[in-house]
């Protein structure tokens, strides 16, 4: 049961993050590099650590923006 919340957890914030990248790029990152880097960082996240829960994803989407190599934002 544990795997399922799991995925559940790992889809719904790559989902919500995917998105923050979007917005917070003005919809010039690539929209498959944005779900690649979501899932990617979901898949690593700790779920069980509130403190890291606390933290929003355009938070989020803000720091990593500034690691995505430029080239894949469409220009």
């Amino acid at each position: 049961m544990a795997v399922v919340s799991l995925e559940n957890n790992v889809k719904l914030y790559s989902s919500e993050l995917k998105n923050a990248l979007l917005k917070a790029s003005n919809y010039k990152l690539d929209e498959q590099i944005a779900y690649s880097v979501a899932e990617v960082y979901a898949r690593n996240l700790d779920y069980s650590d509130p403190e890291l829960m606390h933290v929003g994803v355009t938070s989020v989407a803000n720091n990593l923006l500034t690691r995505i190599k430029r080239e894949y934002f469409r220009v």
